[in-house]
């Protein structure tokens, strides 16, 4: 028996990038209390996120310095839908077929650096 795929909607803000004092505001939606999946442009992205403590604001979280990943292109569907049906495909796998499968067939990508090996 799989376990189900929980999300909630929230809102990230990103920023500031060149200017310190313009951000960036993105809704989208929430898995397991700091990943947020938003789309940009049609492409699913992921980052790490951090909640804000606002008794006003309570989904509204900024962006935890992960760098984010592009995780699909030319996304039409509904983001939950989207979402729900990558974290499944991915449960479904394990770390060296998601390596070899996924990661090695990158189109267009160039040296992608890992540190897999903790005691040198």
């Amino acid at each position: 028996m799989t376990k189900s795929v929980e999300l909630k909607r929230a809102t990230m803000v990103y920023g500031p990038d060149d200017d310190p004092y313009i951000y960036e505001l993105f809704e989208g939606v929430l898995f397991d209390r700091s990943y947020f999946f938003y789309l940009e442009n049609g492409m699913l992205c992921l980052r790490h996120v951090r909640k804000i403590d606002q008794l006003d604001h309570p989904h509204l979280y900024v962006d935890g310095d992960s760098g984010g990943l592009q995780l699909a292109k030319n996304v039409q569907r509904e983001i939950v839908e989207v979402v729900t049906e990558v974290i499944e495909r991915l449960r479904s796998k394990d770390g060296l077929t998601f390596l070899l499968d996924e990661l090695l067939w990158l189109h267009g990508r160039t040296h992608i650096e890992l540190n897999l090996v903790n005691t040198k």
